[in-house]
């Protein structure tokens, strides 16, 4: 794979808040980097080590391709509506969107988890390095990732040597944030179509308990769902959506 690894940097939830914020303001993209420098300062007052994680940051809520920014407009939206409490679900999401890695990372991490209900930095290297080949910033990158999931309290350390587990799934009365969640996997997706029941139990989704149906689905004018043989449902994006 010749995608750029990106996200190597250790981020924390009230810097990921502090930018949403931030963002949804609408301020310059040279004003929110600013703003992140001044914020990051006592974290880390090296200013090369603040650029990295400042550059890793703006990836996800900022620097966003045009076709994603309908999906950000929609995040900026539901930030002025929902708990503080399910925010990781917008992060999440824009993570997913932003860093193949974090995806195939949270993904690789929900399948050891369902196998295994724990899972070792070596197991979940292995797993990476089938899909991103034996790269060493790869290795360096997932731990980031880890320590990260780790401070937004979706994994939880056992013991010393390495070896995890999952926190209790976080979960949301809010249709309209899973669906948005569903909405920015799909887009991360590399497919057109997925099967409607793979969608509502990604494993890159581990953290966080998906509560809607099909027939939620069916009823979100972003998605656009059709039978493909005799029980199973394709999702497709609606471009009406």
């Amino acid at each position: 794979m010749s995608a750029v690894v990106g996200f190597d940097r250790r981020l924390r939830m009230e810097w990921l808040d502090a930018l949403a914020d931030q963002a949804a303001k609408g301020e310059s993209v040279p004003a929110v980097r600013r703003y992140l420098h001044g914020y990051l300062a006592k974290d880390h007052p090296a200013t090369t080590a603040r650029g990295k994680t400042v550059t890793v940051l703006m990836r996800i809520w900022v620097h966003l391709p045009p076709e994603h920014l309908p999906i950000r407009r929609e995040a900026f939206e539901l930030l002025r509506s929902i708990r503080p409490a399910d925010r990781i679900w917008l992060h999440w999401g824009m993570c997913v969107l932003a860093y193949p890695l974090f995806r195939d990372t949270a993904a690789a991490i929900g399948r050891l988890l369902k196998l295994h209900d724990e899972f070792t930095l070596a197991q979940l290297q292995r797993r990476l390095v089938d899909i991103w080949g034996d790269r060493s910033t790869v290795k360096r990158a997932s731990q980031r990732i880890v320590r990260s999931m780790i401070d937004w309290g979706a994994l939880a350390d056992i013991d010393r040597s390495r070896r995890f587990r999952a926190a209790p799934q976080r979960t949301t009365a809010s249709k309209p944030l899973q669906l948005w969640f569903l909405r920015a996997c799909h887009t991360a997706a590399e497919a057109e179509t997925l099967e409607a029941r793979q969608l509502l139990s990604l494993p890159s989704a581990f953290p966080l308990k998906l509560t809607i149906t099909k027939t939620d689905l069916r009823r979100c004018n972003h998605f656009a769902l059709h039978r493909q043989g005799l029980d199973m449902e394709m999702v497709a994006a609606n471009g009406r959506g």
